[in-house]
């Protein structure tokens, strides 16, 4: 029965239009008119009509309303739509049924009813006559609506749909963030007090000398963005920059000159719109140091040719320079270890010339270089000089670089003791054992290979002797350095008994 009652009011389209009341809101708030307020409730009287206190001429809008409020019965009596500016026509969206109502063609079937807690959304193109209802999120499908209906302004309407119960519905017309997002090319209904649903933005931090930079995706809806730092991770944040908008490039970023060297900073950034502020970023975090000089981190790089070497084998160390710029002179010191390996001499690079060679003869050598002309200036990773040594004795072998001061055109530069760097090399005997095989270095074996001293391996008795020491094919110098080394590394030889 009361249905049937439901839908004879329909038919004969009895209306009861309540007026607007002139309610005070701070940036005219658009409000339910009789209310002024966003929730409408209403006892029975079908047919009444509730309306906003502002309408639309033309465009593409949009607004929310939940149903909050429905007395036992059989379905929700909310019909949730539009009307003209008297109130006297109206296309809507039923509650209990679903069906949708428009005042010249009557009713139709449309899309889902709809139920108490439910949000219905609505997106009106006034512009192209069009109307489509979503529920929860989901499209009822968009349909025409009959513009004669609405000769001038179309205002969002609530219409109340049986004489029994009470009803109630809270619209948002845009003043707080809505549940769904606006369809593409709408606005929000209360346009000038739209608070959008704001993004959250990623965000980074790099370090500089006093000073951290900040850089950060965009947040969806963000007019700008307000920047907030603590010493403290997790807060509490104090605001340092507001209203920040993106740069001539479209970057967001923002520069914390107010930092102090040594001191771990923690920021966070929020998109703004509306005087609503989004939810606030990921936290970033960064510690300024004082800026590094030109050349104060120089590097004297040393880097041994072969990890491995056989004793009588050669092989070379290169020198480098690191981290420098236009670098035009250096004076440095290199140690190597004298038991393992014998010194040969140098070998210069182009544009590079050594001024001065200052070897102990105990591991230890100094060098002072400089380039030859403007074009050899080091500006780069740059080989300047190669060192020869030959291997004399098995062990693990290294060529540190232990001190250096290096110059520009304006003024000279000491390498830190961390930036000198070494190289080590593994250096491994012969396969086979002493020159007469008897097991340990004697004078015996270094008298063997006295007696073969200028002679070719192969003019030696190898049936009897290894005499060629360091593999090279002839008995020479090299063979008997590393005869004595070996004896006087022999525990058991002891010439003074």
């Amino acid at each position: 029965m009361r249905n049937l009652r439901y839908i004879s009011f329909l038919l004969v389209l009895v209306f009861s239009v309540i007026g607007f009341n002139n309610v005070s809101h701070a940036a005219n708030l658009i409000t339910w008119a009789s209310k002024g307020s966003l929730t409408y409730q209403i006892s029975g009287s079908a047919g009444t009509i509730e309306r906003a206190t502002a309408g639309k001429t033309s465009g593409k809008w949009y607004w929310e309303v939940k149903v909050n409020q429905e007395g036992a019965g059989d379905g929700v009596k909310w019909i949730i739509g539009i009307t003209n500016s008297d109130s006297s026509k109206y296309a809507a969206y039923f509650g209990f049924d679903g069906q949708k109502y428009d005042s010249k063609t009557g009713i139709t079937k449309y899309g889902a009813a709809y139920s108490v807690n439910d949000i219905i959304s609505v997106a009106l193109d006034i512009d192209n006559h069009t109307i489509e209802w979503y529920k929860n999120g989901v499209s009822q499908g968009k349909t025409t609506y009959t513009a004669s209906n609405f000769p001038t302004s179309t205002f969002a309407a609530l219409v109340s749909g049986s004489d029994s119960n009470t009803r109630t519905a809270t619209a948002n017309f845009g003043a707080s963030p809505f549940k769904y997002s606006i369809p593409a090319g709408y606005k929000a209904y209360d346009e000038d007090n739209y608070v959008p649903v704001i993004g959250q933005s990623t965000l980074k931090a790099t370090a500089g000398d006093s000073q951290v930079n900040l850089s950060w995706t965009p947040a969806d809806q963000a007019k700008s963005y307000t920047v907030k730092r603590s010493t403290t991770a997790g807060g509490p944040y104090t605001s340092i920059a507001q209203s920040v908008t993106a740069n001539v490039y479209n970057e967001l970023t923002y520069t914390d000159t107010n930092a102090t060297n040594g001191t771990t900073y923690y920021y966070t950034v929020a998109g703004v719109a509306n005087s609503s502020e989004g939810p606030a970023s990921n936290e970033a975090s960064a510690t300024p140091v004082a800026a590094i000089k030109p050349n104060e981190q120089a590097v004297l790089d040393v880097a041994i040719e072969k990890e491995k070497a056989k004793v009588g084998e050669e092989f070379t160390a290169d020198l480098s320079l690191k981290n420098v710029n236009d670098i035009y002179a250096e004076d440095f010191v290199i140690n190597y270890d004298s038991k393992l390996m014998q010194y040969l001499g140098y070998t210069e690079i182009a544009g590079y010339k050594v001024y001065n060679e200052t070897n102990d003869n105990k591991g230890t050598l100094r060098f002072i270089v400089a380039s030859q002309g403007k074009n050899h200036g080091i500006s780069t990773d740059t080989l300047f000089l190669k060192l020869k040594f030959k291997a004399i004795a098995a062990g693990e072998g290294k060529v540190d670089s232990l001190t250096g001061r290096i110059a520009d055109t304006k003024q000279e530069y000491d390498i830190s003791a961390a930036n000198a760097l070494q190289d080590t090399i593994l250096i491994e005997q012969p396969a086979f054992l002493d020159v007469n095989r008897s097991g340990e270095y004697t004078l015996l074996d270094l008298s063997i290979d006295a007696f073969y001293f200028g002679l070719t391996a192969a003019d030696t008795d190898k049936t009897l002797y290894d005499a060629d020491q360091t593999e090279d094919s002839k008995i020479g110098d090299d063979d008997l350095v590393y005869i004595v080394n070996q004896m006087l590394t022999n525990t058991n030889y002891n010439p003074h008994k």
